[in-house]
């Protein structure tokens, strides 16, 4: 199958379309197949066609979110300073308003797979600014490793808790950026 014909494409989108709507509606664990190809109106087999089961489609859908919400600010940055942390936060906080409220998550269900994907993309993100500063020699290539992780837990557990702790956000947010801006300078 050509991925890039645009009957393909079509079909993507209205399974995607579909998806999103149940979910919606209710609970991942209980959405089917049939509920699926049922709201795209299209059968099993051109379901399976494009994707092999529910959680790559899931997926796919954390993954298109993520890009759609993602500010160009931060896409698109090359130095991790103050204003591009806050962003960060603030986004991931936003995204689990958007994420979580609007579809039927319970701690049950795929909870933990849309955290991972979460974590793992924001990963890239700091990986991709800070080899960007090690390549200018504002840092030592070395330490980018160990760096994405420390940044880029604090930067989604400060986000996880601000969605938890709705009052205690901005103090939340100037303790991370602290945190961060403290660490990023004692290993330049």
């Amino acid at each position: 199958m050509n991925k890039k014909d645009p009957r393909s494409i079509r079909t993507k989108n209205l399974i995607k379309e579909a998806f999103a709507k149940l979910f919606e509606e209710k609970d991942f664990k209980y959405i089917t197949i049939k509920d699926i190809t049922t709201k795209a109106t299209i059968n099993r087999a051109t379901f399976y066609a494009h994707y092999m089961d529910k959680y790559i489609l899931l997926e796919e859908l954390i993954a298109d979110c993520f890009e759609e919400m993602l500010p160009i600010e931060i896409s698109s940055a090359i130095n991790l300073n103050e204003d591009i942390i806050k962003e960060l936060i603030l986004f991931l906080y936003e995204y689990n308003i958007n994420f979580y409220q609007t579809r039927k998550i319970d701690s049950t269900s795929i909870a933990s797979t849309v955290d991972n994907l979460l974590k793992y993309k924001i990963d890239n993100l700091i990986e991709k600014i800070l080899k960007s500063m090690a390549g200018r020699g504002e840092l030592d290539f070395k330490d980018t490793n160990i760096l994405v992780k420390i940044i880029a837990s604090s930067i989604y557990s400060c986000a996880q808790y601000c969605y938890i702790n709705k009052n205690d956000k901005e103090y939340a947010i100037e303790k991370t950026l602290s945190f961060i801006m403290s660490g990023i300078k004692t290993v330049k």
